[in-house]
């Protein structure tokens, strides 16, 4: 057997059922116009493929179809509640590092004057300033316990 009839003969249970693409159906079609063993073939998988079309197609339960449609429909309400959900988590530590950042200046300002944003002494400060950066911190990271904890509500009662 040659290499270009092996590989026909490997065509031929997909070109009885129709799965072959332009090219490799038109060189199995010029092949069965000269080989008569590959002709003898596909009539017997053209019987099989026949036979296979005409049995019956299960069909799903309606309580079946239903029980996936309202899993799917949960998980796609899941996946865009966790989307959501690190959504906010992202803002939020977005605005609690804008604060953080801003806040020093601000907070020197506030206590010092303008000549005190440019003193890098910190003597007492910084011990005010992290009470305040952990008090933004803990603010934002109350907010998002709070958003989960909404969500999840949300989640049971729907």
């Amino acid at each position: 057997m040659s290499g270009e009839h092996a590989e026909i003969r490997e065509l031929l249970a997909l070109f009885a059922a129709g799965a072959l693409d332009a090219a490799d159906e038109s060189r199995v079609v010029l092949h069965l116009a000269s080989c008569a063993e590959c002709s003898a073939e596909l009539e017997r998988w053209q019987q099989i493929s026949g036979g296979l079309r005409r049995l019956p197609t299960p069909q799903p339960s309606a309580a079946l179809f239903e029980r996936a449609r309202v899993m799917a429909t949960e998980q796609l309400m899941q996946h865009a509640a966790r989307k959501r959900m690190r959504a906010t988590f992202i803002l939020l530590i977005t605005f609690a590092w804008m604060v953080t950042l801003a806040g020093w200046p601000i907070f020197r300002f506030a206590t010092g004057g303008f000549l005190s944003l440019l003193d890098i002494h910190f003597r007492q400060l910084w011990l005010l300033f992290v009470f305040f950066s952990a008090a933004t911190w803990l603010a934002g990271g109350s907010a998002a316990v709070l958003l989960s904890l909404r969500r999840q509500q949300e989640r049971r009662f729907a």
